[in-house]
């Protein structure tokens, strides 16, 4: 990476975006061990000021609302349409999910832990097994795979943006999966008894988002239940690391929490249970297997991209460890 790029990086997106936009493009693999302490170690007060400070908050909303001027897809297209085998070197090998998952204890498996968080939503939903279900932003298919094999009879279907995706829960899953751009996209086949999302919300925009609510309240059945795990905006509605994220999902933008709770209340729904989880583990998980995959990860989607991924995951682990955000399970009742 050139240096005029990098400094027109410090000065347009401040030091967090420039500094990960110039790892990223390091013209060698980044080292395992140095990259995380890179991310993860506590520096200087100083140091620690200056990336929440710069760019000023003026400017940084004048970049976010420019990078949502685009099209949801971009971001989606961008961040996970590169490989399903590429993802497969660090996701569980049970159901591919992408999400936070729920450790309890360090000795547990991913695929335990993934199978854990599963558990944990499939007791959120309170199902008797007939429920027609809708899964927004369902990824690889994972939640719709384990309640397809814990038996449940009711009518499963799910969304995404992804290509890739898609055509893994089609293909080798079997499942009814369709590239439907949730947010824009009117819920047909209505009325559901359940709507679920993991890890979706954080795609849906702040101006979106009571809309959003206002789609779901619609599509669910009286007595229905919206069950959703995301993680949302914990101190500051823009904060420097929502800056550092479009380097990584293109268009995303999260939203404060206090603003998820408002807007489902104004459009009907009863918060009957908030749940804050763990996210660091997972990312660590992830980490681990991706380090461990370095060979077949280079060989499959090069080195920028390698880079890019192992940028990510520790700063994601910071993003939560300094709690900028944190990880919710909620469960909406519509009266």
């Amino acid at each position: 990476m050139k240096l005029s790029l990098f400094i027109s990086d410090l000065i347009a997106r401040g030091p967090l975006y420039a500094v990960a936009n110039y790892r990223i493009h390091t013209p060698v693999p980044l080292d395992a061990e140095e990259n995380w302490r890179f991310w993860t170690e506590p520096k200087s007060l100083w140091l620690e000021w200056l990336a929440r400070s710069y760019p000023l908050e003026p400017a940084r909303i004048a970049y976010i609302n420019a990078m949502l001027d685009r099209d949801h897809s971009v971001g989606i297209e961008a961040h996970y349409d590169v490989s399903n085998d590429f993802y497969a070197l660090f996701l569980d090998t049970k159901y591919r999910f992408y999400t936070c998952a729920e450790f309890e204890s360090d000795t547990e498996t991913l695929e335990t832990a993934q199978t854990n968080k599963a558990e944990y939503l499939r007791s959120l939903l309170n199902l008797d097994g007939d429920e027609k279900i809708l899964d927004l932003g369902c990824g690889w298919g994972a939640m719709l795979k384990f309640l397809q094999d814990i038996g449940h009879r009711g009518e499963l279907t799910g969304f995404t943006l992804s290509k890739e995706q898609q055509i893994y829960a089609d293909q080798e899953l079997g499942l009814n999966v369709s590239l439907t751009n949730f947010i824009t996209h009117p819920f047909e086949n209505a009325a559901y008894d359940r709507v679920l999302s993991i890890g979706a919300l954080e795609h849906v925009r702040p101006k979106e988002l009571e809309q959003m609510y206002q789609k779901i309240y619609d599509a669910l059945v009286p007595g229905g239940l919206a069950v959703h795990q995301f993680f949302s905006l914990a101190r500051e509605p823009y904060p420097n690391s929502v800056v550092m994220l479009q380097l990584f999902f293109p268009g995303s933008m999260l939203v404060m929490h206090h603003t998820h709770i408002e807007a489902a209340e104004r459009v009907g729904f009863k918060i009957t249970h908030d749940s804050i989880h763990d996210y660091r583990p997972t990312l660590r998980a992830w980490y681990d297997r991706f380090v461990a995959n370095r060979s077949p990860a280079l060989e499959l989607v090069g080195l920028e991209t390698f880079n890019r991924y192992m940028t990510f995951f520790p700063i994601s682990w910071l993003f939560f460890q300094q709690h900028e955000a944190d990880l919710h399970r909620m469960v909406m009742l519509k009266l």
